[in-house]
């Protein structure tokens, strides 16, 4: 069996045995030719045909609604393997298809840098605080004459020169190196985030997070270790509130926790080896990043309504929402 491609996204699968030729053409428009590495079954027919049969337990694949895909004829459609969160050995669910324009922007390292610097400055607070002369006790009156003596001129003994005495440009706290990154960059910078762990297949996906029943955390280590997760994992939840055994485990060990998808940052997504979703908390996280990379507001730099306001009343007429609010 050879496999050949005729034109953009079609591919032909020829099977070719001693006297027939079987054809089947599949269509996968932007996407991957992927193995499910499920084993199939060979049969011969009655004419010594050579057929394949997919086996009926194979993965499925998950055509998910991608809102405001590209026009571009050359973006690839990421995909992502469901797995169950139930057993230690991963079994595959399915395929599930991504956004490209959050899985798979341009590695933009120094957004990247410019977000991790900003998480680790803004949390920052300086309290010392230096007692100038005037906040120093004692020292009030004159140490020595002013003339007369061979000495130097002084007021105080709390005086900036003397050894015990006030600063005179020390620390003034509390202090804080606080500002705010623009949305954009941080839209983008977790975009990018998101892409390079896709890329580095260091981004899971699990249906539930909910169905680890046990709480032992050496379970959830041997889950990490069989499938090859690293020593730290995040786990990413689609409420703040976790049940199962899951929340147990994770108490248990530092190097593992749980986050509502609403917190994901880009130190979280880099500090850990392995970043595990949840399929729902996956398309709330999709979701929120489309709505505000597409926001008709400052956040476009080139944004002009009147070349949009037609595309925009095409696709707001009745459609209802309840998350994202209306185009026009």
């Amino acid at each position: 069996m050879f496999v050949s491609r005729l034109g953009r996204g079609v591919w032909v699968n020829r099977v070719i045995g001693t006297r027939g030729v079987s054809t089947k053409e599949t269509t996968r428009k932007g996407r991957r030719d992927v193995d499910a590495s499920v084993p199939e079954a060979q049969t011969t027919s009655e004419d010594g045909t050579f057929e394949i049969q997919e086996s009926s337990s194979s993965p499925s694949i998950e055509d998910r609604p991608l809102w405001r895909l590209p026009k571009s004829p050359f973006v690839e459609i990421p995909q992502a393997w469901v797995t169950s969160f139930n057993s230690i050995k991963e079994q595959k669910l399915g395929l599930v298809d991504l956004h490209p324009d959050v899985f798979r922007v341009s590695p933009r390292l120094d957004i990247l840098h410019r977000n991790i610097t900003w998480q680790e400055n803004y949390r920052n607070l300086q309290l010392t605080k230096m007692l100038s002369k005037g906040e120093m006790p004692g020292g009030g009156a004159k140490p020595w004459p002013q003339k007369r003596t061979g000495r130097h001129h002084a007021g105080s003994i709390r005086a900036p020169h003397f050894s015990r005495g006030g600063f005179a440009h020390g620390a003034r706290g509390p202090r804080t190196w606080f500002y705010m990154l623009p949305d954009s960059l941080r839209i983008q910078g977790l975009c990018v985030a998101l892409t390079v762990k896709h890329a580095q297949d260091d981004l899971q996906i699990v249906d539930r997070l909910d169905e680890l029943a046990d709480g032992d955390p050496q379970y959830l280590m041997d889950l990490a270790e069989e499938r090859n997760w690293g020593y730290s994992v995040l786990f990413v939840n689609d409420t703040d509130t976790i049940t199962g055994g899951l929340a147990e485990a994770t108490s248990q060990l530092p190097s593992m926790t749980v986050m509502p998808f609403y917190g994901l940052n880009c130190f979280s997504i880099l500090k850990y080896d392995t970043v595990v979703f949840s399929q729902k908390a996956l398309e709330l996280v999709e979701s929120r990043l489309l709505q505000h990379k597409h926001r008709a507001d400052t956040l476009q730099k080139k944004y002009c309504y009147k070349d949009m306001k037609e595309t925009l009343l095409r696709e707001g007429e009745k459609e209802e929402h309840p998350q994202q609010a209306p185009f026009v």
